[in-house]
């Protein structure tokens, strides 16, 4: 996603989002906020058949409400359990033609950046849509997942989007109500069956009333945030994976095996005791597109 207006963000907010925010210009259209959206024996298998994804490399992409994982280098390391790639793009969108940042930049969309990687993955982690509209969010949901199920991914992690914000996307594609209008399209939708392999990660209720997580939009991570972003997924995936925890709730704490489920419980992690987001951290170059992944399975930066 692009990045808004620094005046909606204030002069404190934090060094990427003012770099960013300031400039981002696209072209969007008009939006609505209408919800669219021959064997003669039979097998006999011997061991249970694994979760869909177990095992296979996940990848995640998102738009820049997530590339403060990369921006805030050490909220990388955060990522842990499970073998993963990362695609974060600012201004990034679904299907559609991506918007424009404001040195010319228009990523490919997370439609395009699944055929960038067509083997070997497992999981696609959907981190993508503060960008986008309402008005054909199923429609793109299921090009999305077709398109998955034919490069064999096995399973969908879709996030849903922060709606108690004040962000707006680029030519007013996105805004609150949008991002909630998503959100119970998207639930409904996993709700329904239609896709087995699709299961919901409910970012927005775990995040929601943690402030000091976000830049003043209440979309784009900050410091902390990034630390409790990378800690989330590692947990959801966990849970999905009925695996343990990658980390235990505080330090000294016992790690919870098999890992809970964060999305049924107040984010009771205590950040300051498992990562250190006070600490100077690994700086990073500046950019609106990254490519890699966290240190894992080799230790995080702090403990190396």
């Amino acid at each position: 996603m692009c990045f808004a207006d620094v005046r909606r963000l204030g002069v404190g907010a934090a060094v990427f989002a003012g770099l960013l925010i300031a400039s981002a210009v696209a072209a969007a259209g008009p939006t609505t906020n209408s919800r669219g959206a021959s064997a003669s024996e039979v097998a006999v298998r011997l061991t249970p058949p694994p979760e869909p994804g177990v095992g296979a490399p996940a990848l995640l992409i998102s738009d820049s409400a997530w590339l403060g994982l990369y921006l805030y280098g050490g909220g990388l390391d955060a990522v842990q359990g499970f073998e993963h790639t990362f695609a974060l793009a600012s201004c990034r969108r679904r299907v559609t033609t991506s918007c424009t940042n404001f040195d010319g930049y228009v990523p490919i969309t997370l439609f395009e950046e699944l055929e960038n990687h067509p083997d070997g993955f497992g999981t696609l982690i959907v981190a993508t849509g503060y960008n986008d509209d309402d008005r054909a969010f199923r429609t793109e949901l299921n090009t999305i997942i077709n398109r998955a199920r034919s490069l064999d991914y096995e399973r969908v992690v879709w996030l849903t989007l922060r709606s108690n914000v004040t962000y707006v996307s680029p030519g007013d594609a996105g805004f609150a109500e949008v991002f909630g209008n998503n959100n119970e399209a998207l639930v409904g939708i996993a709700a329904s069956g239609t896709y087995p392999e699709l299961f919901v990660a409910d970012w927005a209720a775990y995040a929601r009333d943690q402030s000091g997580w976000f830049s003043r939009d209440g979309i784009h991570l900050q410091r902390r945030g990034s630390y409790a972003a990378g800690d989330y997924i590692s947990r959801k995936l966990a849970h999905l994976d009925k695996r343990a925890c990658p980390q235990p709730l505080a330090e000294g704490g016992p790690v919870l095996d098999p890992c809970p489920d964060p999305d049924l419980r107040d984010p009771l992690v205590d950040l300051d005791s498992l990562y250190p987001v006070d600490q100077p951290q690994p700086s990073t170059p500046f950019l609106l597109n990254f490519e890699g992944s966290s240190s894992w399975p080799a230790p995080p930066w702090w403990e190396s």
